[in-house]
C-alpha cells in the first residue's frame, strides 16, 4: 500500500473507529450486467470487483448487497454510511451525494435493430426521434431527460432484458440504454449485439459513465479513503485488469 493510501486508511479507522468503519452498507443495483448482478453470495461484475479490491485495500468488509435501483437510490439518499456502487452523475444528483469517482465509461444511447436501419435516422438530432416509440428504464435518468424534452411516446420497462425483448418484438422502435449494459444483456440472452443492434443516437449531454457515491451522512474520511483507493487501482493497472477480466 502506498504511503498516501496507508495514511488515509489509518485516518479512516481513527476517525470512525473500527466498528463504524466496517459498518458501511454497500448497495448495488441488481441485474445490471456487466456492472453488478448475480444471486446473493455470488455477486459479480465490473463494479463489484472494483469495490472488492478497494475494500480489501482499506481493510474493510466487502459485503455487497444487490437491490432494485429504486431501493438503492433511496438508501443512498436517506441512510448514512451507504455506498451507491454506480450511477450517472447528473446535475440533479450532484448535491445529494458525496462523489467518489467514475467507475466505468459507458455512454447512454438509443439502440435500434439492425434490420430497421433503413427506416430510422442515425446520428441525427434528438428531435429526429420524437415520432418514434422509445423504450426506457422506468425511473432512469434517460427517462427523466426525455420527459423534460417533451417526449411522450415512451414505453417504460422494468429491466434491460425486458427492454430488449420489447425491441425484438417490435413493441418499441428504439431502446434507450446504457451501452455496455445493453450489449451484456443481449449476450446473456444468447444473441449477438454486434450483429443485431446499431447505435442510432448518443446522449452527449448526459453523463458518459457511471460513478460511485456515498450518502451525505457518511464521514468525509470514508469518502476520501475510497476516492484515493479508486485512484490508486486506476493508476497501478489493477482497474484495467478488472475490466479485462470482465470482457
Amino acid at each position: 500500500m502506498s504511503p498516501t493510501l496507508l495514511a488515509l486508511t489509518l485516518s479512516l479507522v481513527l476517525y470512525a473507529g473500527p466498528a463504524q468503519a466496517g459498518a458501511i452498507t454497500i448497495a448495488c443495483e441488481d441485474n445490471l450486467p456487466p456492472f453488478s448482478s448475480g444471486p446473493s453470495g455470488q455477486e459479480h461484475g465490473i463494479v463489484v470487483d472494483i469495490i472488492r479490491q478497494i475494500t480489501q485495500d482499506l481493510g474493510l468488509s466487502d459485503a455487497i448487497h444487490l437491490f432494485p435501483w429504486s431501493r438503492v437510490y433511496a438508501m443512498g439518499q436517506n441512510q448514512p454510511n451507504t455506498l451507491v456502487c454506480a450511477m450517472a452523475r447528473t446535475p440533479e444528483r450532484e448535491n445529494l451525494f458525496q462523489w467518489v469517482g467514475e467507475v466505468i465509461h459507458s455512454p447512454p444511447v438509443l439502440l435500434l435493430l439492425a434490420d430497421n436501419r433503413e427506416h430510422l435516422p442515425k446520428d441525427g438530432r434528438l428531435d429526429d426521434y420524437r415520432r418514434y416509440t422509445i423504450g426506457v428504464l422506468h425511473g432512469s435518468y434517460q427517462e427523466k431527460y426525455l420527459l423534460a424534452h417533451g417526449f411522450t411516446a415512451l414505453e417504460p420497462f422494468a429491466s434491460y432484458a425486458q427492454g430488449y425483448q420489447m425491441l425484438r418484438a417490435g413493441r418499441i422502435d428504439l431502446w434507450a440504454a446504457n451501452q455496455l449494459t445493453a450489449f451484456s444483456t443481449v449476450r446473456q440472452l444468447q444473441d449477438d449485439p454486434g450483429r443485431l443492434l446499431q447505435t442510432a443516437f448518443v446522449f452527449r449531454e448526459l453523463p458518459q459513465g457511471m460513478s460511485m457515491a456515498f450518502s451525505l451522512g457518511t464521514p468525509r474520511a470514508t469518502v476520501d479513503a475510497f476516492r484515493k483507493a479508486l485512484e490508486a487501482i486506476k493508476r497501478d493497472g489493477r482497474y484495467q485488469k478488472i475490466l479485462n477480466q470482465n470482457g
